[in-house]
């Protein structure tokens, strides 16, 4: 398996942009080097033109960032890079809104594909936020699928103030293939906690389809 220790090249591929007052990135991997490991950053940017944009479309509008050359070992807190922002998909329907310099505030996860296994793996997100909660698949073989969801949960957890703790859950009984991952409108309960799914921002299986 390739990590970010054994190969200190792995490349930033693209992201996806998420929030307003707060705003994220997630990276969207592939099985194929060197972009086969999944991030998620807190950032921030050097235009108004993402904010302006996201309040117009709405919380579940997909925004994409393409970068210039960026290496895995470069996003940490305190660097910066420049990227062309997007309102949709890069390289594919995607509108080019311009260049923006995107500033890393913190490196909130980091995963890398697992090794192959005849074990059934479980169905995983990664759960982040602040203002605003999301979920994103947690990858692991080929073939996967990357997704990005909006949520909220009820309980505890969000009387909590400031940012939440990133955190791996688990949804219990679910296939971790398209078939078991979460839907928009579905209301599950993780590790003693309401989660309500609100909207699905990202979907891609492409990507994924690969040998690892």
């Amino acid at each position: 398996m390739v990590t970010s220790e054994t190969n200190p090249e792995l490349a930033v591929h693209g992201l996806v942009l998420l929030g307003t007052d707060t705003v994220y990135a997630v990276h969207m991997p592939t099985f194929t080097a060197p972009y086969d490991f999944q991030a998620v950053l807190r950032v921030t940017l050097d235009t108004d033109t993402y904010r302006t944009a996201r309040k117009r479309y709405g919380t579940s509008a997909l925004f994409t960032l393409s970068p210039r050359t960026l290496l895995l070992k470069d996003l940490e807190p305190g660097g910066s890079f420049p990227a062309d922002l997007y309102f949709g998909r890069f390289g594919r329907e995607g509108e080019l809104l311009g260049e923006v310099r995107v500033g890393i505030e913190a490196r909130l996860y980091v995963g890398h594909p697992t090794e192959p296994t005849i074990e059934p793996v479980p169905l995983r997100y990664v759960l982040f936020g602040r203002e605003q909660l999301y979920l994103a698949h947690v990858f692991t073989r080929p073939p996967d699928f990357d997704q990005v969801l909006t949520a909220q949960l009820a309980g505890e957890w969000l009387t909590l103030a400031g940012e939440q703790p990133v955190r791996t859950v688990t949804i219990p009984g679910r296939p971790d293939d398209l078939t078991g991952r979460l839907h928009p409108g579905e209301q599950v309960t993780v590790e003693g906690t309401e989660l309500q799914v609100l909207a699905e921002v990202y979907l891609e299986t492409t990507d994924l389809a690969g040998e690892a």
